[in-house]
């Protein structure tokens, strides 16, 4: 789908001015470059939002999780 899209879009701008020809270039240049910046700072504006997500936390995690964990010392076999 792209293809065609590609493709019916070079057919109206072949028969175009040079000078109107890059017009359409330095348009599309800007506004890709308003896409990648705004890309780029929501994942700045997540970073910021997820920085310390885990501070309330103490220090003691690893060993909350590991005294929480069901240990088994029977033996499984598999006949």
């Amino acid at each position: 789908m792209e293809n065609i899209a590609v493709t019916r879009l070079m057919r109206l701008i072949n028969p175009l001015s040079v000078e109107i020809k890059l017009e359409i270039l330095s348009k599309l240049s800007e506004n890709l470059k308003i896409d990648f910046h705004s890309k780029r700072s929501n994942k700045e504006k997540l970073l910021d939002e997820l920085f310390g997500a885990w501070s309330h936390l103490n220090g003691n995690l690893s060993n909350e999780i590991l005294s929480n964990r069901n240990n088994s010392n029977r033996e499984i076999t598999f006949e």
